[in-house]
């Protein structure tokens, strides 16, 4: 029996060391490669930088990286490795000067359980996304979003009021006024200038996918979707 468990205890062992140098050595050969990728905070294996990352405000942890290591910053969630840009006139030199390059998506795995995988936003490169965009383009260039000026002044003018009468919830009456130009353009639904049923339910929907569709938690849920 005291051989038996011996045996159990020492197949455990070198299991375990076999995990953790196929791990060791997969760290290191990802370390080797990545001179051409930018400065960061050290990863650790098999976590890598998941730790220290606030994952229901990560753009505060990005910002003080930002800090210390530049506009471009390499992290690595898990397995999944992330360039963070830090900087708006990087973001537009890469993002809309080299569209074409950096126009793809990364997978999100909490995109389907918020029913938001059919979204333009979201959408990976391609013939589809393509198409969205030129349909995108035809509507809200900047000499075809003329017409929808006059609905705009119309809902700053309520906004204005409401603020007037209202001051303390200032926050809600600006959530109205961008959700009603929105659903007016998109659906042609005109809501009213407070507490709008379709609008609150927005608002409800968009507080939650701010604080659960984020990057981190969508590759803990990639990771472990029990």
């Amino acid at each position: 029996m005291v051989t038996s468990v011996g045996h159990l205890a020492l197949l455990a062992v070198v299991s375990l060391s076999f995990i953790v140098i196929t791990a060791l050595k997969q760290f290191l050969e990802k370390r080797q490669h990545r001179r051409h990728l930018p400065p960061g905070p050290f990863p650790l294996p098999l976590l890598g930088n998941i730790l220290s990352i606030d994952t229901k405000q990560p753009w505060l942890t990005y910002a003080q990286w930002g800090a210390v290591y530049g506009d471009l910053i390499f992290v690595r969630i898990l397995d999944q490795e992330v360039v963070v840009i830090n900087s708006q006139q990087v973001a537009q030199a890469l993002l809309e000067k080299r569209s074409r390059i950096y126009a793809d998506r990364p997978y999100l795995a909490t995109l389907e359980p918020f029913g938001l995988s059919y979204n333009i936003t979201f959408a990976g490169y391609g013939d589809e996304w393509r198409l969205s965009r030129r349909i995108w383009h035809q509507t809200f260039r900047a000499d075809s979003a003329l017409k929808f000026r006059p609905m705009q002044i119309r809902r700053a003018r309520e906004m204005i009021v409401s603020l007037i009468d209202d001051p303390q919830h200032y926050h809600a009456h600006f959530a109205t006024f961008s959700s009603s130009i929105t659903m007016s353009v998109a659906y042609d639904y005109e809501t009213s200038a407070r507490d709008d049923p379709l609008v609150l339910l927005v608002i409800h929907a968009m507080d939650l996918a701010v604080g659960m569709m984020t990057q981190e938690r969508a590759m803990i849920l990639k990771m472990f979707p029990f």
